[in-house]
């Protein structure tokens, strides 16, 4: 089994309405070393996001109360900065196109090999960790101490950055998810300090 070799720990919203499969992933988690919520559906999810601080959503695309894209839009609403993992067994074409364009990180079919949820996780938790530690302090709408247009250039910072790690660096593929020209793009991320790892 893999271990979280960070010193400090993820925590992770686990969203299935399969309350055997929610406990048994829930477990293998936790004995991995991973801070692990859970809930059986959107309405108890978006309760646990005011309640605790939630570095990774993990949900299910289809659940009886609200579906998994309705309630990632509204989590997001909360913290824009989250990332977020679906998972589905009946994933549809345009599902997944759904889950992208609201900025999913990772997307994996049912059933969900606890293994390879573990190292998906742990990969989402190096990539992301600063947007991850953003989401702790500027994002924290309880924490008036950072200005708004110090969160508006954070966030802004974190969909270009997610988007060019997504699309591979091929600016084409992000200029058309980001729906803004070559040259704002150049602009932004001059601006922001961003710095492309790969070329086209």
């Amino acid at each position: 089994m893999s271990d979280v070799t960070s010193t400090e720990t993820a925590s992770i919203l686990l969203v299935d309405d399969d309350h055997d499969v929610l406990g048994a992933n829930a477990r293998f988690l936790r004995i991995a070393g991973l801070d692990v919520l859970i809930a059986d559906g959107a309405t108890t999810a978006l309760q646990r996001l005011t309640e605790h601080s939630i570095d990774i959503i993990v949900t299910d695309l289809r659940m009886p109360d609200r579906n998994g894209i309705e309630f990632a839009r509204e989590a997001r609403q909360m913290q824009p900065l989250i990332p977020i993992l679906f998972f589905s067994g009946f994933a549809q074409v345009n599902d997944v196109v759904a889950a992208m364009k609201l900025g999913a990180v990772d997307f994996l079919e049912k059933p969900v090999d606890p293994e390879e949820l573990l190292a998906r996780l742990l990969t989402i938790k190096e990539t992301h960790r600063g947007a991850i530690a953003l989401q702790r302090t500027a994002f924290d709408i309880a924490d008036d101490s950072v200005a708004f247009k110090s969160r508006v250039l954070a966030y802004e910072k974190y969909l270009i950055e997610s988007s060019l790690h997504q699309h591979d660096g091929r600016i084409g593929c992000v200029l058309k998810a980001l729906k803004i020209n070559r040259r704002t793009l150049n602009e932004k991320m001059t601006r922001l300090g961003i710095v492309r790892t790969t070329t086209e």
